[in-house]
C-alpha cells in the first residue's frame, strides 16, 4: 500500500512538474517578443494556422510560431481562421493574438484611389496591405468573363479589353482579395454613374464608352470642378470641327510617365500612338485613367463656349481663348506674370 502511495505521489509530484514546466514554456513563449510590432495582416481563404503563426513570427508579432501553433491546438482554435484582416497592438500577447483571430475579429482597412488614378497607379500602395499589385493589374488588364454578366454596361466598351475608366475612384475598404477591390470599383460606377448616364441630356452626342474617354481627359486637364465643364466643352468644340484634342495627359498616357513642369517637348508629342492626341484626331483606344463624377458630369453637361484653347496659369486655374492668336497671347502674359 506504501509503495502504490509512493509511486501516485511520485506521479502527481511529476505530473505538476510537467505542468508547471508547460505552464513556464507558454507564459513565455506567448509573451510579446522583446521588440514586438504593431501589424496589420490578412488570413486570406484556405491559409491553414501553420502559415498564419510563421508569417506572425517571421512579422515580429509573436516571439515562436510553434509555441503558438501548439496553444492554438490545445484550446482547439487551429481550425477558426476567419479570413480579413487582423490589427495586432504592440506588445500583445500571442495568446492575445490568436484569441481575436479565433474570435474572428477583423478590422477594416480604407483604401483611397484618387480621381483620375490609372490602373497602375491605384494598385501602386495594394503591397503595402498583403494584397498584389500586379494581381490587381492583371485583372483590370484581362477582365474576368463573369464580370460583363454581373455589369451589363460593361458590354460593347473598351472595358473588354481592359477596365480603364470603369473602376471607379473612391474610398474603399479592402475586403482581403484584388476580385473584391475590383468588384467594389464596378459596383460603385454603377451605382453613381449610371444613373446620370441614364438621365443625359438628349441631344448628348457621345455613347457611354466615348463620354468616359473625354470625362477621363477633362479630369486630368482640369483641377478646379468650377472649370470642368469649360474644358469638357472645348474639347467637345474640338471633336464637332475635326480639330485634334492636342490633350497633354493622353501623350504622357502614351510615353507612360506625367510631365514635370517644363511640358512635353516636341519629340515628347512626335511618339507614334493612338494615344497621342497632337497626332492623331478624334478619341483615345481607351480612357487614360479612372474619372469621377465632377468630370463625367462636366462631359454629360458641358458648357457651351466659343473657345478653343485653354492654358494653365499654375495656380489651378486656367485661361481659355476662342483664337490661336488669343492663346498665344495669353501664354505670354502668363509667363510675364500678369
Amino acid at each position: 500500500m506504501n509503495k502504490l502511495f509512493r509511486a501516485f505521489a511520485l506521479f502527481v509530484g511529476l505530473a505538476i512538474m510537467a505542468l508547471g514546466a508547460a505552464g513556464a514554456y507558454f507564459y513565455f513563449q506567448l509573451a510579446p517578443p522583446l521588440e514586438s510590432k504593431a501589424a496589420v495582416y490578412l488570413i486570406r481563404p484556405g491559409t491553414g494556422l501553420g502559415q498564419v503563426v510563421a508569417d506572425l513570427e517571421a512579422q515580429g508579432v509573436i516571439r515562436n510560431a510553434q509555441a503558438a501553433r501548439l496553444y492554438a491546438r490545445l484550446r482547439q482554435w487551429h481550425n477558426q481562421l476567419k479570413t480579413g484582416y487582423y490589427r495586432f497592438d504592440k506588445e500583445q500577447s500571442a495568446s492575445a493574438v490568436l484569441e481575436k483571430i479565433a474570435m474572428g475579429k477583423t478590422t477594416q482597412i480604407p483604401y483611397t484611389i484618387p480621381e483620375g488614378y490609372r490602373v497602375e497607379q491605384a494598385a501602386k500602395n495594394l503591397d503595402q496591405y498583403n494584397l498584389s499589385s500586379q494581381r490587381y493589374i492583371n485583372l483590370a488588364n484581362q477582365p474576368e468573363a463573369t464580370l460583363f454578366e454581373r455589369f451589363p454596361f460593361l458590354k460593347g466598351t473598351s472595358a473588354e479589353q481592359r477596365l480603364e475608366g470603369y473602376l471607379f475612384p473612391d474610398t474603399y475598404h479592402l475586403g482581403g482579395s484584388e476580385e473584391e477591390l475590383i468588384e467594389a470599383q464596378l459596383q460603385r460606377f454603377a451605382q453613381v454613374v449610371m444613373p446620370l448616364w441614364e438621365q443625359r441630356p438628349a441631344g448628348h452626342p457621345l455613347n457611354l464608352n466615348d463620354t468616359i474617354k473625354l470625362a477621363s481627359v477633362v479630369e486630368l486637364e482640369g483641377l478646379l470642378d468650377r472649370e470642368l465643364p469649360i474644358i469638357a466643352g472645348v474639347f467637345l468644340h474640338r471633336l464637332r470641327i475635326g480639330m485634334p484634342l492636342q490633350s497633354d495627359p493622353t501623350t504622357e498616357y502614351a510615353l507612360g510617365w506625367h510631365q514635370d513642369e517644363k511640358g512635353l517637348s516636341l519629340e515628347d508629342i512626335k511618339i507614334d500612338s493612338p494615344y497621342n492626341t497632337y497626332r492623331y484626331k478624334g478619341l483615345m483606344p481607351t480612357p487614360i485613367g479612372n474619372p469621377g463624377k465632377a468630370a463625367i458630369q462636366a462631359v454629360l453637361y458641358p458648357k457651351e463656349t466659343p473657345y478653343l484653347y485653354f492654358v494653365a496659369r499654375g495656380d489651378g486655374s486656367h485661361t481659355f481663348s476662342a483664337t490661336y492668336p488669343e492663346h498665344l497671347a495669353a501664354i505670354r502674359r502668363i509667363h510675364a506674370g500678369k
